[in-house]
């Protein structure tokens, strides 16, 4: 299961994501903060109008659809509130990222534990790729109501380190691999 892992193209291919995610949100916090807004915005939006083309197709077809209306007139006002106060959005961020960082070290801490009980010679990246996003998801969601930007910028060191551990220990195993498999010949 441990090569299987890191054997996969698409785990180098999320490394290398990770990486160039985190330095995008470390070179351009304030920036990256308020396209999140407009993103958020412009899916709210083109989910209202969605429900209000939905509303009138209703009423055309004679139901009443109340609260379709309802749901894309929420929507529409979320969509505005979002380009209007991205701060007020980015204020909720943080925690958000705590937890998916949380979600993140969890999902990695049973392959480090694999790894630290065959005494893999990855084990050290393993682990950190694991405790690093378990320990700064603790501390975003301990404190998630913190400047919006430091966040962002945590994030991104957080991102761009996982992604350097998870790429190196993804390289090492397939050198592992290659070099097994000239043995083996």
């Amino acid at each position: 299961m441990f090569k299987h892992f890191w054997s996969r193209s698409a785990s180098i291919s999320m490394a290398l994501l990770y990486v160039l995610l985190g330095l995008v949100l470390i070179l351009f916090p304030g920036l990256t903060g308020t396209v999140f807004c407009w993103v958020l915005a412009i899916a709210a939006l083109a989910y209202a109008v969605s429900r209000f083309w939905f509303f009138y197709q209703a009423r055309k077809d004679g139901f009443t659809a109340a609260g379709t209306l309802t749901l894309g007139l929420l929507l529409a006002a979320f969509g505005i509130f979002c380009i209007a106060r991205p701060d007020v959005i980015l204020s909720f961020l943080p925690l958000t990222l705590g937890i998916l960082m949380l979600v993140d070290g969890i999902g990695k801490l049973p392959l480090a534990i694999n790894g630290l009980s065959l005494h893999s010679p990855y084990r050290f990246p393993l682990l950190l790729s694991a405790l690093l996003p378990l320990a700064l998801g603790i501390v975003l969601i301990a404190n998630p109501f913190g400047a919006a930007k430091a966040v962002i910028v945590f994030f991104g060191v957080s991102l761009l380190l996982d992604g350097i551990l998870d790429l190196v220990t993804a390289i090492q195993t397939r050198r592992a691999e290659k070099s097994e498999y000239k043995d083996i010949r």
